[in-house]
């Protein structure tokens, strides 16, 4: 019976399949849940405007197909901007309307090429995107003295993740994106505002 020889190639090959499945179940392992998404915990700092009252309009749309899955978190993208918007834009004035026009609110998660030969065969290539993001209009009507001013805001926040993820390592970098994506459309905000005289009470 002839004897067969096993080139090193060949062995790497046989190698690959036994690594990956190692590797995704450490991952699976030793993957935690991910901390839900709280603009409580994120500590935003609210600001005390020269408004009498704050209205959120939702004038965004959440498709259901992919690559959109923000229909899939909680709370949903819009509402988060909406909590957002109750727990910072504060109305501590005796007159005028505050009002945040919430346009887009998007997360997605978008399959990426992969890369081929057997050096990315052995690596943890990255999987999928992931997207977030935020716009909005700021609008603010003073009647005293007939003062307006509006301001437009756009955030977004983008991660990719490897294909050994496990689904907890994705929701992760999901609420990752949302807070980066808020934490952004935060600083925004309140740089313009900063901007305008007598919006900002001291």
């Amino acid at each position: 019976m002839p004897m067969r020889v096993f080139t090193p190639a060949f062995l790497r090959l046989l190698l690959i399949p036994t690594m990956l499945l190692g590797l995704a179940a450490c991952t699976t392992a030793s993957s935690p849940p991910p901390q839900p998404v709280s603009v409580q915990s994120a500590g935003f700092e609210a600001l005390s405007l020269n408004a009498r009252q704050l209205e959120i309009i939702e004038n965004w749309e959440m498709p259901i197909k992919p690559p959109y899955i923000g229909h899939l978190q909680q709370p949903y993208p819009g509402n988060l901007v909406s909590q957002w918007a109750t727990r910072v834009l504060l109305p501590a004035g005796g007159s005028g309307e505050m009002i945040l026009d919430i346009t887009r609110a998007a997360v997605t998660k978008v399959k990426l090429p992969p890369q081929v030969g057997l050096a990315t065969a052995l690596t943890d290539q990255q999987d999928s995107e992931i997207r977030v993001e935020f716009e909005a209009r700021l609008m603010w009507l003073q009647p005293v003295g007939g003062s307006q001013a509006m301001i437009r805001l756009a955030a977004s926040h983008s991660v990719t993740i490897p294909e050994s993820s496990s689904a907890n390592d994705v929701q992760r970098a999901v609420n990752a994106c949302l807070n980066k994506a808020l934490a952004g459309l935060d600083s925004q905000a309140r740089t313009e505002l900063a901007k305008l005289d007598n919006v900002v009470l001291p």
